[in-house]
Order: C-alpha cells, then sequence, then structure tokens
C-alpha cells in the first residue's frame, strides 16, 4: 500500500474476512524488496484480488486519482430520495460487475483520473 492509509490497516487488522484487491499482481520477490510497504500482515489476509481501476470512483495512489465528476453527480442523487433511486438502478443493481460500471463512464473519464507517475495524481483535473 502507497500514499495513505487512513484506518485501513487496522480496520484489516481487526476484520474476520480480508479481501484485498489490488491494480497488479507481483510476485513475492517485490513485495520483499520494501517490507515496509507490506503493511498487512499476510495472515490477515483471506484473498488477493486482482481489480483495475477497483477503488474508482475513489483513488488509488500512482494509479488514478479520484473522480470529482462522479462524486459530484453521486451527491446530487444522494441528496434527494427519489432521484438517488435511480442512481441505484443505474449504477448498482444496472452493472453486473465493476468492469461494467467503468465502462458506463468511458476510457476517456478514466484517462482523465489516471495518475502522473512523478506526482502519483492525475495532472489538469478538474476537482470543482
Amino acid at each position: 500500500m502507497e500514499g495513505l492509509t487512513f484506518s485501513d490497516v487496522e480496520q484489516a487488522k481487526s476484520s474476520r474476512h480480508v479481501v484485498v484487491t489490488c491494480e497488479e499482481l507481483i510476485g513475492d520477490d517485490s513485495l520483499k524488496e520494501n517490507p515496509d510497504s507490506n503493511q498487512i500482515p499476510p495472515f490477515c489476509v483471506s484473498a488477493v484480488v486482482h481489480v483495475p481501476f477497483g477503488a474508482y470512483p475513489t483513488a488509488c495512489y500512482r494509479y488514478y486519482d479520484y473522480d470529482p465528476a462522479y462524486l459530484n453527480e453521486y451527491r446530487k442523487y444522494a441528496e434527494d430520495d427519489s432521484l438517488f433511486q435511480s442512481y441505484l438502478d443505474r449504477f448498482v443493481y444496472g452493472v453486473k460487475n465493476h468492469r461494467e460500471l467503468l465502462n458506463l463512464r468511458g476510457d476517456n473519464v478514466l484517462n482523465v483520473v489516471k495518475a502522473d507517475p512523478r506526482t502519483g495524481y492525475a495532472v489538469g483535473l478538474d476537482r470543482r
């Protein structure tokens, strides 16, 4: 895990089952090169699943930033109970999996939130 972890590690350690989703799968040797980055002990992890853009619409440091347009749109749905059902129908119940949600947003949106390799965050992202 890179970047700010907030309470992720404590929540994982206190959970009965932990499924780690990751942007890429790497070998054991890579994990051993930088053991300080391995913050969740292996005995706490039930499974590891490769899910590119798995944190979307929030961020994954060095891979992609959060999507302010999506989150602002979500806020509008969440403020109105009658609209919220349409949000659920489209973005939760209307997709079979996370990939379908990403397809709804489109590659152009995913490219906008893609992280700059130097900073770890999207450059020029309209955060309003």
